[in-house]
């Protein structure tokens, strides 16, 4: 992400203005689809894996694609909390969660892709759904991250948005080391 002299940051063809009330509903829009767009990529991305693909880990410190897929989910979750309760109560504190614990504690090598994939799509959807109803000024709320301060509604959009696109990267390298081990597509 690009930050310009005058304080806008510059991703993927979007300015947000960080230090006054300036986004207009066109760049809601712009944002809404990066945010709604993540669901069906990622869909469209998980096509052509093979399934012995989904379970291979590069080395036992990274994640398989099982365990990214149930790690967005829970993300997508968390989002999901964070996003309402940044509408209903601005400036409220948000809770942070161990997501390396979460995989382990919560069995994500074992768990089902296919019904955490459906569980984020619906959580997607819902979400898009309730922010596509907000007035303007609602963009401008905010919670406070206990490690990062201050988020408003417009910077957590972008940074859901972003998150898909970093693990579907993350998906690609998997894949990219899979066929590398001698593994066939």
């Amino acid at each position: 992400m690009e930050k310009r002299e005058d304080g806008i940051k510059l991703n993927e063809g979007y300015f947000i203005k960080r230090k006054k009330l300036n986004v207009k509903i066109m760049e809601y829009k712009k944002l809404m689809k990066r945010y709604t767009r993540g669901y069906a990529i990622l869909k469209e991305q998980l096509e052509d894996i093979p399934e012995d693909a989904i379970d291979f880990k590069p080395s036992a410190d990274t994640w398989s694609i099982r365990e990214i897929l149930l790690h967005l989910t829970d993300s997508e979750v968390h989002a999901w909390v964070r996003g309402r309760k940044t509408i209903a109560e601005s400036g409220a504190e948000i809770c942070v969660y161990d997501q390396d614990l979460w995989a382990k504690e919560l069995f994500y090598a074992q768990m089902d892709y296919k019904d955490a994939l459906e569980l984020f799509r619906l959580l997607k959807k819902n979400m898009v759904s309730l922010l596509e109803k907000l007035p303007e000024e609602a963009w401008h709320r905010y919670v406070i991250h206990p490690k990062t301060g201050k988020i408003k509604l417009y910077d957590w959009v972008i940074l859901y948005a972003d998150h898909v696109d970093s693990h579907i990267l993350q998906i690609h390298k998997n894949l990219f080391e899979y066929i590398k081990a001698g593994k066939h597509l």
